[in-house]
């Protein structure tokens, strides 16, 4: 696993490091896509670090996974915005299809909406998790100070309650 130690970390000032995440693979998928790595991501809020699995094969046509950020819940007006755009999608058929039509068009306009207004928040969360990977990565090899523990608890309330987006 290319940039950690371990997989998991409590938020003590002794801390608890751990190595408990694992990614498992068959052999048949193993033997398709022999050339592989694992790499470790930022932990962001979580006490787990996420793990990358990637089978450095070419990949199909890019195209990005859209994700919803819970400070949009935030934002003034966004749910009348949300509203707004269910509404004016108007489809026949079955109440699937009808759903499936309303929930691509909110998707469409909310990745569009998110690259217009979020730059600055972007910006910001990136430094965040930096920061918050720099301490963790220290932490696995030696213990952090009150001032860096502290600073990590600071990073992590801004990181989960930023209500500037």
């Amino acid at each position: 696993m290319a940039g950690r130690k371990f997989t998991w970390a409590n938020n003590l000032q002794n801390q608890t490091l751990e190595k408990l995440d694992r990614i498992l693979v068959c052999t048949d998928f193993e033997s398709k896509y022999p050339v592989s790595s694992v790499r470790a991501l930022s932990r962001e809020i979580s006490d787990h670090t996420p793990l990358f699995y990637s089978t450095n094969s070419p990949s199909p046509a890019y195209q990005p996974q859209f994700k919803f950020e819970l400070g949009w819940l935030l934002r003034d007006g966004f749910c009348d915005m949300v509203r707004d755009v269910w509404h004016s999608v108007l489809v026949e058929g079955s109440p699937l299809e009808r759903w499936q039509a309303k929930i691509r068009k909110l998707r469409q306009y909310l990745r569009g909406w998110a690259k217009n207004v979020s730059g600055a928040y972007k910006k910001e969360k990136k430094t965040l998790l930096n920061k918050l990977d720099e301490l963790d990565k220290k932490a696995e090899n030696s213990l952090l100070d009150e001032s860096e523990l502290n600073l990590k608890h600071v990073l992590n309330e801004r990181l989960a309650c930023n209500t500037r987006f």
